[in-house]
């Protein structure tokens, strides 16, 4: 499967990018129009659906279509030969790209979603624990604090998700390698035996 994703890297990442740029317009455009107060009329998209949830929903398809745009623009640099200095900074600007789009633009526009729409502050209740979880207490914990916990495990699971695809892509050619399948002079597949022979 990976040398067939490299043997047709181009043709691949090519379709990537348009799928990307294609997907981040039509995104951009549900977000942008479902966002506007529902009595107001506009000319070409007025029967757009209004509201926080069909804003969600285009902010979500722009966002993945960004990450399309990035693996397709990723996968144009990839070579078998050695990594070179502008292919190193053409990747290490992508990876910005995709940094600041995990850490900054989506835990950014949770808690604007969380804060604005949604209305989960610190004076409303999510759940009150039993008291005899807590020695007689009554604790509880508060919609602010449950929009925190997800800020929390929305860029804990996106520094994980960094860490483990840094970890393999930097085997992916050793990997793509391994996978394929050698054949002898003679036609026959060559198969790898142990020392037991």
């Amino acid at each position: 499967m990976l040398n067939f994703i490299f043997i047709n890297r181009y043709k691949i990442g090519v379709a990537l990018i348009f799928a990307g740029v294609g997907g981040i317009t039509i995104g951009v455009i549900i977000a942008h129009f479902a966002g506007f107060p529902e009595g107001e009329i506009i000319d070409y998209f007025n029967w757009m659906p209004r509201g926080w949830l069909m804003q969600t929903i285009g902010q979500l398809i722009a966002f993945g279509a960004g990450q399309f745009l990035l693996i397709g623009m990723a996968m144009l640099a990839w070579q078998d030969s050695e990594l070179t200095w502008a292919r190193a900074t053409y990747l290490a600007f992508l990876s910005w790209i995709q940094f600041a789009l995990i850490f900054g633009v989506l835990p950014s526009e949770w808690l604007n979603l969380s804060q604005g729409p949604l209305e989960w502050t610190n004076q409303r209740e999510f759940i009150n624990f039993p008291p005899i979880l807590f020695l007689g207490n009554e604790i509880g914990m508060s919609l602010g604090a449950l929009k925190d916990i997800i800020q929390l495990g929305i860029s804990g699971g996106a520094l994980v998700t960094a860490f483990v695809v840094g970890y393999l892509i930097q085997d992916i050619n050793e990997a793509k390698e391994r996978g394929k399948t050698r054949v002898s002079d003679y036609g026959k597949q060559v198969v790898k035996v142990g020392a037991d022979g």
